[in-house]
This record gives C-alpha cells, sequence and structure tokens, in this order.
C-alpha cells in the first residue's frame, strides 16, 4: 500500500496502541516508510508522538526525537520523500496514458460482452453469450424500451447480470454485496459505452492526487480515445439510433399489456405544440364481448380542458395506415428514381431555409460589427482612466458591463455560424435519408423500431368538416430532412 495515505492497517493499529500507552517506541528503516507525505509525517513525528510520551526512531535517516539536533534534517528528508511520491505518480500517470492513447485496454476486467485476448491481454474478444444479451438490450432500447423497463425484462428473463456473470464464468460465488439484478444505471451505462461499437475509451476515472485515491469521473476532454481497436458487438446504424432516442426527452407510457405505445414520444399537437397522450378505450359490444381501440389526444386539452386546447383526437389504425402509407410513397419514388428524388428535395429545403440563412447572415453580421464596437469602447475606457477623464469605479464598472456582452455576443455568434453550416449541409443530409428511406418500399406493417428509425416527430392537426367530407392535416417530419410536403 502506497505511503502517501496514512490510511493502512497496519499504521492505524500501530497508532492505536501508542494512543492506548501499549508502546511507547516506534523504530522504522527510514522515513519514507512511515510516509511520503511530508505534512502528515511531520504532525506525527513532531506533535502527536511527543504528546503520547512515543520516542520515533528512523535508523538510515540518523532521526530520533529524543534528540532535538536533527529536526532540519527530518524535516528535509520528509520534503524529498513527498516529491519522489508525486514524481514517481505523475511518471506512472504519464505510461498509463501513453499505453491508453495505443488503444491498448489496462484495466483489470474486460467489459460485458467481451473477454480478454489470451494471446494478448491488452486486446478483447467477443464474448458470444454476453454480446447476445448485449445486442439485445440495444434493441430493446431501438424499440424505444426504457433503462428501467429494460432491466426489468431481463430480470423476469432470468439473465445474469454483468457482475454475477463474471463470477459464474469463474465458478465462484460473487463476495459482493448487492441485490444481484440488473438496474437502470448499469443499462444506461452500457448503452452510452462505445466499445460495443470498437472503439476504446478509457481514462474517464482517476484519482483526487498522488495523496487522495479517491476515485473521481474525469471530464470529457480529458477521455482518451482510439477508434477500431477490436471488433464492434453492435453496428453503427443500431448505436446511432440508440443515441438518438437518449436525446429524446419523452417518457412513452406503456399500454395495459405493459407494452410501449406505437407512436408514444412521437405524436406532438399541431396547434399548441403539446405531446399528445396515449389513451386504451373499452367499448361493450352487443354479443357481450369486449373490444378495445387505441387512441392519442392533445396532452394540453386532457390536462386542462377545452381552454387550453381541442381534443385532436386520432385514433391508431387510421394514423398507421396513413403513416405506412407515406413511407412507402416515398421509397418507392426513391427507389425508381432516386437522383431525380434528391435534387428536387435538395432544392424544396434550400428554398425553405434560403429566407432563414438569409436572416441569420444579416444577424452575423450585425453582430460582428458589435463585436468590433465593443472592442473600441473597451480600448476608449482604458484611455479615459489613464487620462484622468473618468474614475476607477467607472471604469470597472463600463468594463465588466462591456465584457458581459462581449461574452454574450461571441456565444451568439457561434451559434449563428453553426446554423450556417448546417445549412449548407443540405445535400449531405438529403442524401442519407434517400439511402435510409429506400430500404423500406415494401414495408408491410410498423414497428416501433421502424419509426424510430425513420420519423423525428408527426405534428396532428384537429379534425374538420370541409363540403361535408372530414379532414385533418398530418405533418410527418422525418430524420435528416424534417417534413416533406
Amino acid at each position: 500500500m502506497s505511503g502517501t495515505t496514512f490510511d493502512r492497517p497496519g499504521l492505524n493499529e500501530m497508532i492505536s496502541d501508542a494512543r492506548k500507552g501499549k508502546i511507547n517506541l516506534i523504530v522504522v528503516k527510514d522515513l519514507s516508510r512511515f510516509g511520503r507525505d511530508y505534512i502528515e509525517t511531520g504532525k506525527y513525528i513532531d506533535v502527536i508522538f511527543p504528546s503520547l510520551g512515543c520516542r520515533f526512531i528512523a535508523l538510515n535517516d540518523g532521526v530520533d526525537t529524543i534528540h532535538k539536533d536533527n529536526e532540519m534534517i527530518m524535516i528535509f528528508k520528509n520534503v524529498m520523500n513527498d516529491f519522489y511520491a508525486r514524481d514517481t505518480s505523475s511518471k506512472i500517470k504519464s505510461v498509463r496514458q501513453s499505453t491508453c492513447k495505443t488503444g491498448k485496454y489496462i484495466g483489470c476486467y474486460a467489459p460485458y460482452g467481451y473477454l480478454k485476448d489470451p494471446q494478448d491481454t491488452h486486446r478483447f474478444i467477443i464474448d458470444e453469450p454476453a454480446a447476445a444479451v448485449v445486442r439485445k438490450i440495444f434493441s430493446f432500447r431501438c424499440k424505444g424500451l426504457g433503462f428501467r423497463k429494460i432491466a426489468q425484462t431481463l430480470n423476469e428473463a432470468g439473465i445474469l447480470p454483468p457482475r454475477e456473470y463474471y463470477y459464474q464464468a469463474l465458478g465462484k460465488a460473487n463476495p459482493h454485496r448487492q441485490n444481484k439484478m440488473w438496474n437502470d444505471v448499469t443499462i444506461r451505462k452500457l448503452l452510452r459505452n462505445e466499445v460495443y461499437i470498437g472503439h476504446m475509451v478509457q481514462n474517464k476515472r482517476g484519482h483526487v492526487s498522488y495523496k487522495n485515491h479517491k476515485q473521481v469521473d474525469k471530464p470529457k476532454e480529458e477521455w482518451i480515445k482510439v477508434e477500431n481497436t477490436h471488433p464492434p458487438i453492435i453496428d453503427m446504424e443500431t448505436w446511432e439510433l440508440a443515441q438518438e432516442i437518449d436525446k429524446m426527452h419523452s417518457h412513452p407510457r406503456y399500454n395495459s399489456l405493459n407494452e410501449i405505445s406505437l407512436f408514444g414520444g412521437l405524436l406532438y399537437c399541431m396547434d399548441c405544440g403539446f405531446a399528445l397522450r396515449h389513451n386504451t378505450e373499452r367499448h361493450k359490444r352487443k354479443n357481450g364481448s369486449v373490444a378495445f381501440y387505441e387512441s392519442y389526444m392533445c396532452g394540453n386539452y386532457s390536462r386542462s380542458g377545452h381552454t387550453a386546447c381541442s381534443t385532436h383526437r386520432i385514433y391508431l389504425k387510421p394514423l398507421v395506415e396513413v403513416v405506412l402509407d407515406d413511407i412507402r410513397t416515398k421509397a418507392e419514388i426513391a427507389d425508381c428514381s432516386e437522383t431525380e428524388m434528391v435534387r428536387r428535395m435538395t432544392e424544396y429545403r434550400q428554398s425553405q431555409s434560403a429566407e432563414e440563412t438569409a436572416a441569420t447572415k444579416k444577424t452575423i453580421k450585425a453582430v460582428r460589427k458589435r463585436l468590433a464596437e465593443l472592442e473600441r469602447l473597451v480600448q476608449s475606457t482604458y484611455e479615459d482612466k489613464v487620462k484622468g477623464v473618468i474614475p476607477e469605479v467607472v471604469c470597472i464598472e463600463l468594463l465588466n458591463k462591456y465584457q458581459t456582452e462581449r461574452t454574450e455576443k461571441a456565444a451568439q455568434l457561434e451559434e449563428l455560424e453553426r446554423r450556417i453550416e448546417d445549412s449548407q449541409m443540405v445535400q449531405n443530409d438529403v442524401q442519407e435519408w434517400v439511402s435510409l428511406i429506400r430500404q423500406y418500399r415494401n414495408l408491410e406493417s410498423l414497428d416501433r423500431e421502424t419509426l424510430l428509425r425513420l420519423i423525428d416527430k408527426i405534428e396532428i392537426g384537429e379534425q374538420r368538416i370541409v363540403d361535408g367530407l372530414k379532414e385533418r392535416e398530418i405533418r410527418i417530419y422525418y430524420k435528416f430532412v424534417g417534413y416533406i410536403g
């Protein structure tokens, strides 16, 4: 155990005996054997041991607390021992980071789904039984299941969690005290771990310092990532879909069969913007049988009534037909005339964003002009202070005001420039969407995974009567390209 910490079982027992008066002499080979923290070492040798009437001797360093003529040597040696510990810690840290940067794994245990390669323990090979569970977890997530629901499903299926699975493979009992079940935290970490797409990400945690060995999370900028170091368990498309679902702020409800509703988290009211709520209606037929009908209605109406919004109720069956037909139609067009569709959609999206882009560029020009003005104002304020035109208090107040505005304007400028950059990637987005949608030309039925893969959101308008016929506007916003009229 490192001498930089004073929380060592043997040392604690010895000091306890000294406090109880069981011993009155402590002998060590040298000061570094007692401790390498010069502050703590000095506290014990100069204060605690003398107060307890306990003599301290360091043989190789010639230190004996009964003599007072070696105090300066003792202080110097304590500082050098502390410096040695700091230097050693820095070197070890540097070696570990260099190893991480080569893509070599330095952890004790392989992540769930992998084994350490017997030929090279710094590399991974796939552990197929566990990898099958990992794929199942990602599949559940791509269907929209939450972390807790996935954990519950795995527990009900009797699938062992990672730690329990590890000890079972070793043929040993798990010595750790825990409930030995899957939980939402384990699922969340697994779904966000890039190791499953073949990337090695290390240096996520570390010690507070060379003296404090408490483990803490490091900021993402300090993580060390090396791509394509081992075989992936999850394909990139599945990974990206799972991460997209993470960004969704909706919490879809489960129906009476404990299944997540098909369109949960995707439907929004076209008028007020609230998410639509899922409902299950129970109707008794004339023959005595019971039928269940699923529908969605505006959450704002459901919560506050007609004063907030109208119902916007839409039943599941007609909604499925509309969405399924729209996907098939666009997939067929993309498959038959991909080049023409890419051209038309690119032109359409560019025309849609042209006005917004022009307005953004105008704002960028104004922000840059204001930043230049602020720069001149700051310089002028300094000059006025030097000339004695304005007092120091006023100068500081003005400079703080200008600096605050400069920070805000710089952040605004960065965001505006990002929007312009995004608008210039229209063709790439369209091309990616066309390649994705064409795969669904012969889609026979809708499932949640398909919806989450293709669609960002669907806006539902209120039903109205036009010329004696019921009409309703439905806008489907696809991933990459948004709403296509």
